[in-house]
């Protein structure tokens, strides 16, 4: 089975482009389309699986909730974080505080380009407000494409979907030039791609 973790910003694109095509730019307008086409072959298939996680289920929120029960939770397999922060999101639901098999292996990407991520996140949780959450703080969502990629390991990922070419795959790059080749950085480099290079993987597997 072909286990394809789909980050958040490509369902919330995907999703946009059902309902307002006009809002996307042509790039991301080019790579929902180059989606449909993975949507539509993964559901054509009994060798190919979406995976998701809760996190991906709270950053959709509720404006994409319907699409969300309609097109994904009933063709897709829930994965679990593997390592999270019990900061007011975390919900029971198998993810894993403790750090399953990966958690943790990817956080030098928080750091490799100077930013001071514990420093930064010491700050914001004593500065909260009492009605305030950890979770809504910037250094904390920095973290989120991390449990992200971390699940994606987890569950042995052979793709991982993302739209974000800037703070994931760009930053990717340019860290798996640092790391050895066994490296889960370096592994999650490999694995991690646009859906228009996904559509040409999984097309060709198809052959």
């Amino acid at each position: 089975m072909k286990t394809i973790f789909v980050d958040t910003c490509v369902w919330r694109h995907w999703f946009s482009h059902l309902d307002q095509p006009s809002k996307l730019t042509p790039k991301l307008k080019a790579e929902s389309e180059a989606f449909q086409r993975i949507y539509n072959l993964v559901l054509n298939s009994d060798s190919k699986q979406f995976v998701f996680n809760q996190r991906i289920v709270d950053e959709l929120g509720s404006q994409f909730a319907e699409h969300l029960e309609e097109k994904v939770l009933p063709f897709a397999k829930k994965v679990p974080i593997p390592l999270t922060r019990p900061d007011g999101a975390y919900k029971p639901d198998g993810s894993l505080i403790c750090g399953g098999n990966c958690g943790g292996t990817l956080r030098d990407l928080l750091v490799i380009q100077g930013y001071k991520h514990a420093d930064k996140l010491e700050e914001a949780a004593t500065s909260l407000a009492p009605d305030a959450y950890l979770y809504n703080t910037k250094p904390r969502k920095k973290e989120f494409d991390i449990e992200h990629m971390e699940s994606a390991l987890e569950c042995n990922a052979e793709l991982f979907i993302t739209a974000d070419e800037r703070t994931i795959l760009n930053l990717l790059k340019q860290a798996a030039k640092s790391y050895p080749i066994q490296h889960p950085i370096t592994h999650m480099h490999s694995i991690a791609k646009l859906p228009s290079e996904s559509l040409n993987i999984l097309t060709c597997s198809n052959h």
